[in-house]
């Protein structure tokens, strides 16, 4: 499955959760996105793909060559 986050479609893979989660997903990109604009988590330009197992988020993102992970937890 693919979402799109920041005019930008990205692969979304689920592990011991499905799509319904999405929402939550997406609202927490967004939250964190907004929180962190002047020093970003994550650079969402460089986000490749994203991982969701149960209720973890797992991004992943390719800067300078490197692939770096970062996780998002969606308990309240």
């Amino acid at each position: 499955m693919k979402i799109q986050f920041e005019n930008k479609e990205i692969p979304v893979t689920f592990l011991s959760s499905d799509h319904k989660i999405i929402p939550r997903v997406l609202y927490a990109l967004q939250a964190r996105n907004r929180v962190e604009r002047r020093n970003p988590l994550y650079d969402p330009e460089q986000l490749e793909r994203i991982e969701v197992i149960g209720t973890e988020v797992y991004l992943y993102a390719k800067s300078g060559g490197d692939s770096s992970k970062v996780y998002l937890s969606l308990h309240g």
